[in-house]
């Protein structure tokens, strides 16, 4: 029903992402659309959740000071010429080994509160990353649904690596993946509510954290939004802000379904 092969949902937290996209996801299995959905947490073809940045020589020496692990962390490892990315929480090295852990989490790629590598470097992996996606997507007969991937986890993290960042370097870089990504015709949908406040509110009531309401929380997601409604309108593909306030998922499938046909 829609020619597009990649459908992103974007937008703060309690905007409804990961609803919207599972429902998505349900409907397309129910009409005999193939589609895969990636919600935040999961398994991921493009995102790094807890994964160790390490340069080949490093990553060779942690071969050969964990033989036990190496050839689990070799079957692993997103091997590239001049780096590795090693995973170590979801899946964990096997045999367990606390050490090993502890080495891997001090070269935490996205999840740390200090960068690993310089910014042009972070930005040269997730380019690789949303290339060899892209590539392999266009061979695939299904959609693939993300949700947080362009926006929500790039800025975080961005923000909280590389805070010297500046909004329009940002926009720049996040242009350059939605590039990356036009072959498969994707389209961006962003998920609005009139208030940052109320949706950040809903979200520490339903997943039971308070510090989601806080007031430093909430004035930084109004920047954040404000940022990310810039980038929408320097994004090279097909993009929709759609407002959830009410969260009538039956109006809001409809509304997308209805911009997909």
């Amino acid at each position: 029903m829609t020619a597009a092969k990649l459908i992103l949902f974007e937008g703060i937290p309690g905007s409804g992402k990961t609803t919207t996209s599972q429902l998505l996801h349900t409907y397309f299995e129910e009409k005999g659309t193939a589609s895969a959905v990636f919600v935040e947490g999961s398994e991921h073809p493009v995102d790094l959740p807890f994964y160790a940045y390490l340069t080949m020589n490093e990553f060779k020496e942690l071969l050969s000071k964990y033989p036990q692990q190496a050839d689990w962390l070799e079957h692993h490892s997103v091997i590239e010429d001049e780096y590795a990315l090693t995973p170590y929480q979801s899946p964990e090295p096997e045999p367990r080994d606390d050490t090993l852990l502890k080495d891997l989490r001090a070269k935490e790629f996205c999840y740390s509160d200090c960068p690993v590598v310089p910014f042009d470097t972070f930005k040269q992996v997730f380019c690789r990353r949303f290339e060899k996606f892209a590539a392999a997507a266009m061979k695939q007969e299904r959609v693939t649904i993300f949700e947080s991937v362009l926006f929500q986890h790039q800025i975080h993290d961005i923000h909280r690596l590389y805070p010297e960042a500046s909004g329009r370097e940002i926009i720049d870089y996040l242009a350059i993946l939605a590039e990356i990504l036009r072959p498969l015709n994707p389209v961006l949908f962003y998920m609005s509510q009139r208030s940052v406040q109320e949706s950040l509110e809903h979200t520490a009531h339903i997943r039971s954290k308070p510090k989601w309401a806080a007031e430093e929380t909430i004035a930084y997601y109004i920047r954040r939004k404000k940022l990310e409604l810039d980038a929408i309108k320097a994004l090279p593909i097909h993009s929709m802000i759609i407002d959830n306030t009410d969260r009538d998922w039956d109006k809001m499938m409809a509304t997308i379904l209805h911009a997909l046909s």
